[in-house]
């Protein structure tokens, strides 16, 4: 669609929302609007902005680290567990020599 349904607007570029009215251009954008947006949330960049939003900030990163680290699969946590031991043994070993 090239102008705004409600006002009349020329549209300009690839936005997806008229910026006089706020309303959609077509279905499809509000669509697209919607599922860029559930996209943008689920993202670590959206948890954490979410994270930075709340009143408790520490509080919300927390839950954040926990949930990701609970939702984990059990073979990235093994591998993650042996790969800081690997460099921990290496290191033990560089400084005590």
């Amino acid at each position: 669609m090239k102008n705004c349904p409600a006002c009349g607007q020329p549209r300009v570029g690839d936005q997806l929302k008229c910026p006089d009215c706020d309303v959609f251009y077509s279905q499809l954008d509000e669509i697209l609007f919607a599922e860029q947006q559930r996209i943008e949330q689920q993202s670590i960049k959206g948890q954490l902005r979410k994270a930075w939003a709340a009143a408790d900030r520490q509080q919300a990163l927390a839950d954040y680290l926990g949930s990701s680290w609970r939702s984990t699969p059990l073979s990235t946590k093994i591998s993650l567990w042996t790969i800081m031991a690997f460099i921990f043994v290496l290191v033990f070993g560089v400084l005590t020599f």
